[in-house]
């Protein structure tokens, strides 16, 4: 029995997707360390970071790509609430607790599914649901009264935010992927403005550093991450996203000496195992099912 072509064309796809999505995971977990060698305040590298990130998509878009409407509009506000959340989490804290709390996002995804798209959540999802929030409360409670404290909420306040932003990207999948980073981008920017008009300053050094941040470390990833989800469920990105949690602290780690805390590698350690345990468990049943 022959097998059609279009078959292999569909895996072929769907392994490029991943590589995009593994190498979108790995440009974001350098996040920390840019954020950690710049002394300005956290919405001054928001700033330049989705200005630089807006130009190098200018050349590649299309006068066809243009467009606005209710989806675009969300994605435009979530992403700017949740990357400004992080990078300000990021400053108050450590960066293991910023990426680990940020990676609570697909549980929220689970969440707004079942309260806004009226979606059941599963007995596997559920659990997952439940052993993250514990780990996220051993984190939380290790900073209860710790100036860190406020840098822990903004943290789990970013994956609240992604986590609207990966739900309205169900709305967004006949979008340009070099439009939709583009228009991110620009009304980050543009909105921020308004905010750090007066702390624009920067020195040379601070200059490459954040130019190189918000091209190679910011856009290209988002675009990768776009691009990939084109032929990858979102289920199954959120999955190999996993790697930005697992190296961002290790690459602070190893370039500032900042060493995670034991609640944060315990917290850290529950939330990144349910997320595995709720999307690898059922791959076997699954690979018994195709033999």
């Amino acid at each position: 029995m022959s097998v059609p072509a279009s078959t292999f064309s569909g895996v072929r796809d769907a392994a490029g997707g991943r590589l995009l999505i593994v190498a979108a995971a790995f440009l974001w977990s350098l996040a920390g360390v840019f954020i950690k060698f710049l002394d300005l305040p956290p919405l001054t590298i928001v700033f330049y970071r989705s200005l630089f990130a807006a130009l190098i998509f200018i050349p590649f878009l299309r006068g066809n790509d243009w467009r606005f409407d209710r989806p675009i509009l969300i994605s435009v506000m979530s992403y700017t609430a949740a990357i400004s959340a992080f990078v300000s989490a990021n400053k108050l804290t450590t960066a293991a607790n910023a990426i680990v709390l940020q990676y609570t996002a697909p549980l929220f995804v689970f969440l707004f599914s079942r309260l806004v798209l009226g979606e059941k959540i599963s007995k596997l999802n559920g659990f997952a649901l439940a052993v993250s929030m514990i780990g996220v409360a051993i984190i939380s409670l290790d900073s209860a009264g710790q100036p860190e404290m406020a840098g822990v909420l903004l943290a789990l306040l970013s994956g609240v935010l992604f986590a609207v932003y990966m739900v309205n990207l169900r709305s967004t999948q006949a979008v340009s992927p070099v439009y939709l980073t583009l228009i991110n981008n620009v009304v980050c920017a543009l909105l921020l403005l308004l905010v750090v008009k007066s702390q624009l300053d920067l020195t040379s050094t601070q200059l490459g550093i954040i130019a190189v941040m918000g091209a190679v470390q910011l856009g290209v990833p988002y675009f990768l991450f776009s691009k990939g989800l084109q032929t990858v469920p979102l289920q199954e990105a959120s999955l190999i996203a996993l790697v930005e949690p697992v190296l961002n602290p290790l690459w602070v780690a190893l370039t500032v000496g900042e060493i995670p805390s034991l609640a944060t590698l315990a917290g850290g350690g529950m939330i990144l195992s349910a997320l595995g345990a709720r999307y690898l468990w059922p791959l076997p049943g699954k690979s018994a099912q195709a033999a």
